[in-house]
């Protein structure tokens, strides 16, 4: 795979992925479906000492991530893992952390930073009521008796 594949894949797509294969539990399945080449969601768990439910979830981080990919036959799903956003992140690491001398031009931003929306005023909260501390709550019972 060359360098323009490398630098398809955006910093954000970059930190999702390297965020699933940071716990060891998503690391030791993803070596795990690489090494059997593809495995269905029950073949996994198989494999695993913990429920299916935490089986599924961690599967769906890597694949939302992009580490899996997912084939669909009957009622059964396959996991394999996705080779080429591996080797592109292998060759895109070193090249986002060289030095800026040697880093590639930035690309642009795809979407400008969120602004905040303006509250419309009837949603807004009304001012509260200042409540009494404990001095004032004392001297009012005080001045009652």
């Amino acid at each position: 795979m060359g360098n323009g594949a490398a630098r398809s894949l955006d910093d954000g797509g970059l930190v999702r992925a390297l965020k699933a294969l940071g716990d060891a539990t998503r690391f030791r399945m993803t070596q795990e479906i690489a090494a059997a080449g593809e495995l269905s969601c029950g073949q996994v768990a198989d494999l695993f000492d913990v429920s299916q439910p935490t089986i599924s979830h961690h599967l769906k981080i890597l694949i939302e991530a992009g580490v899996l990919v997912v084939r669909n036959e009957g009622k059964h799903h396959y996991t394999a893992v996705n080779r080429a956003l591996l080797a592109s992140l292998g060759e895109l690491l070193p090249l986002r952390l060289a030095p800026l001398a040697r880093r590639p031009p930035p690309r642009e931003r795809v979407a400008a930073p969120r602004e905040r929306a303006a509250v419309p005023r009837e949603r807004a909260a009304a001012p509260r009521e200042r409540v009494a501390g404990p001095r004032e709550r004392t001297a009012a019972v005080k001045a009652r008796s």
